[in-house]
């Protein structure tokens, strides 16, 4: 087994690798790993089939190559990262024998904040391994929502898009807060063009209230600006306005937006926000 290791230390180390033993699969790839260029403007398409190797093209929500993207090409010994070209295309060293996966990132910036963005694979087969011998297509398109197949759905975790934790009452304003069964519906409405560009929609989510400790998920939530308006409608049908903000300030609306987590994630790259909800009393 060590005699087996060594070889694959010394040729990742002769190929320009960047070696993380032990360290690959967790939720932070790391911030500063070793990079090798791109293809380079004039190098072949980025999306052919090369023995030993792994191609593609990193695209925007609209289709449009990302430059400067980050791509990892890892497995459990060890990664590569290669960025994109101008035209989105990349093109990995030759890899050691064995099995790959390659996972990417772009970096965005939005209102005054910078993004590490997870990128999404145009089939849920693509986010496996593949055999380096034989080499591999993996493209990449930004997603603003969905599930990310190879992470856990727990909580807030495993999609693209954002998500809104709502804590029922502020911990301190007991009589405000809302019973088990009542059901609360949230209201978003974007207030400003998302994170791509594009133009948001009107979105509502809903859940019912378990107990007065809990804290409940909107889920995958393309990230932007919203103003946020909640309902409570109790069993019987009762409808009342609640109102929503932070831990020490709620009115009839709020405003929400995603924060960006610090570094590079196996997950969307984002933060979850918080909305406290109390009655209006």
């Amino acid at each position: 087994m060590r005699k087996d290791f060594l070889v694959v230390l010394a040729l990742a180390s002769h190929l320009g690798a960047c070696l993380c033993l032990g360290g690959c699969e967790g939720d932070d790839p790391g911030t500063e790993p070793g990079t090798e260029p791109g293809p380079g403007p004039g190098t072949g398409t980025g999306t052919e089939v090369q023995a030993g190797k792994v191609t593609g093209v990193v695209q925007d929500t609209q289709g449009r190559p990302i430059a400067g993207a980050k791509v990892r090409i890892e497995n459990d010994f060890g990664y590569y990262d290669v960025t994109t070209d101008a035209n989105g295309r990349y093109v990995s060293p030759s890899l050691v024998l064995g099995g790959f996966k390659a996972i990417a990132w772009a970096d965005v910036n939005y209102q005054g904040k910078s993004y590490k963005l997870r990128m999404g694979m145009p089939n849920p087969a693509d986010y496996d391994f593949f055999d380096s011998k034989q080499g591999a297509v993996r493209n990449f398109r930004w997603q603003l929502s969905g599930r990310i197949p190879d992470r856990v759905a727990d909580g807030s975790t495993g999609y693209f898009g954002g998500t809104l934790e709502s804590l029922n009452g502020t911990g301190s304003i007991y009589d405000a807060r809302m019973d088990a069964g009542d059901t609360v519906n949230l209201t978003l409405k974007p207030t400003a063009p998302l994170i791509d560009g594009s133009t948001g929609q009107t979105l509502t989510r809903s859940f019912t209230i378990r107990s007065g400790n809990d804290t409940y998920y909107a889920l995958d939530i393309p990230v932007g600006v919203y103003e946020v308006t909640a309902e409570r409608v109790t069993p019987s049908g009762a409808r009342e306005q609640i109102l929503v903000g932070s831990f020490s300030r709620q009115g009839t609306s709020a405003t929400v937006s995603f924060e960006p987590s610090s570094a590079y994630s196996y997950e969307s790259g984002l933060r979850s926000t918080s909305l406290y909800l109390v009655l209006n009393r």
